[in-house]
C-alpha cells in the first residue's frame, strides 16, 4: 500500500525554467546598468562564474548557491563582492519568487492525497533556505510532511543517499512510496534504484499526472 508520495520541486511543482529565465533577464539588465558593462560581458562572466563554482564544489547542493555565483561574478568583473553580492542575490531571487506558481495539477492532487491520508514529501536538489522560501511562496507548506534537500544530504539525485534519507525520515518501506519528478535520470531512475515507484512528470501533459498517481496507488493497494 502506498503511504507517501514524494515530489521533486523545480519543474515538477512549478515552472522553474520560465521563472529562472525571467529572473536572469532582470539581473542582467540591472548589472549592465549598475556596472556599465555590455550584455555579452555580463553573460560570459556570469556563466564563467557558475562554471567555476560547480567545478570547485562538484555534485553537492551548495554548487547551486546563487550567492556564490554572485560573489565569483563580481570577482571576475573586478567589483567588490562584499558590497554588491547580497544586492545581486536579492535581485535574482526576488524576481524569481514573484513569478512562481504551482502547476494546475498540484493542489487537486495534494488534496486527494490528504483525503487518502497519504503523506507528501519533497526531495529536491539545491540549497535548503531557498527551497523553503519557494514552498512558502507556492502556498503548499501546510501540505508537506517531510523535506530533504541535496544540501542536507550532501549529495544530489540520483545518488542513493538522498533517497535513503527521505525513506528514513518518513519511516516507511521503499515500496510504500511513489516518486514524481520531471527528470528521468535523477528522479525516476534514482527512485527505482532505491526501490521506490517512479512516475515521470511532463508539464506538457499536466492533466494526466493525477490519474497516473491515483492509478498506481490503487494498483499497489490491491496487492495487499
Amino acid at each position: 500500500m502506498i503511504k507517501a508520495v514524494i515530489f521533486d520541486l523545480d519543474d515538477t511543482l512549478y515552472d522553474y525554467e520560465y521563472s529562472h529565465e525571467r529572473a536572469m533577464l532582470i539581473l542582467r539588465d540591472y548589472c549592465v546598468k549598475k556596472f556599465s558593462i555590455s550584455v555579452e560581458y555580463f553573460e560570459n562572466s556570469f556563466n564563467k562564474a557558475k562554471d567555476i563554482v560547480k567545478e570547485q564544489l562538484g555534485n553537492v547542493g551548495a554548487s547551486h548557491n546563487r550567492m556564490l555565483y554572485m560573489q565569483k561574478f563580481l570577482e571576475i568583473i573586478g567589483e567588490k563582492s562584499s558590497v554588491y553580492a547580497l544586492e545581486l542575490y536579492n535581485q535574482y531571487w526576488n524576481a524569481m519568487l514573484e513569478t512562481i506558481e504551482t502547476f494546475d495539477y498540484v493542489m487537486p492532487l495534494f488534496q486527494k492525497l490528504n483525503n487518502l491520508e497519504i503523506k507528501i514529501a519533497i526531495l529536491t536538489d539545491l540549497t535548503a533556505h531557498i527551497q523553503y522560501r519557494k514552498i512558502k511562496h507556492l502556498g503548499i507548506a501546510e501540505y508537506i510532511d517531510m523535506i530533504v534537500t541535496s544540501e542536507e544530504a550532501g549529495r544530489e539525485k540520483p545518488d542513493k543517499k538522498m533517497f535513503d534519507l527521505i525513506i528514513k525520515k518518513l519511516s516507511l518501506k521503499p515500496h510504500q512510496m511513489i516518486m514524481i519528478g520531471d527528470s528521468y535520470r535523477k528522479d525516476i531512475l534514482g527512485a527505482e534504484a532505491a526501490g521506490i515507484h517512479g512516475i515521470l512528470y511532463d508539464k506538457k501533459e499536466d492533466n494526466v499526472i493525477i490519474k497516473q498517481c491515483l492509478e498506481m496507488i490503487k494498483i499497489e493497494s490491491e496487492k495487499e
